[in-house]
């Protein structure tokens, strides 16, 4: 079982685990409890907090869009930069 912390890598390493028959969910930073004055952030820590979380089942994942939806959804912003950098 694996879960990761939602980023700017997208979700191609969720399909590849997938692809390769292993369980894996995408949680959003936001929806990651936290302690209070828990406010050290690093790699390791991190990675030991989600696991523990994964474990308890206090994770919410997010909804993982296929690679239609999301090249979809690239195309859309890169419309709308391309729209907002026009010169009238």
């Amino acid at each position: 079982m694996f879960c990761y912390e939602a980023g700017p890598c997208g979700y191609g390493l969720h399909r590849q685990l997938v692809e390769m028959g292993h369980d894996c969910i995408v949680v959003a930073p936001s929806l990651i409890p936290v302690k209070a004055g828990d406010r050290v952030k690093t790699d390791r820590r991190d990675a030991m907090m989600l696991a523990k979380l994964h474990r308890a089942d206090e994770l919410t994942a997010v909804w993982i869009p296929d690679a239609a939806h999301e090249a979809m959804r690239d195309l859309v912003r890169a419309r709308a930069r391309a729209t907002a950098m026009r010169v009238p």
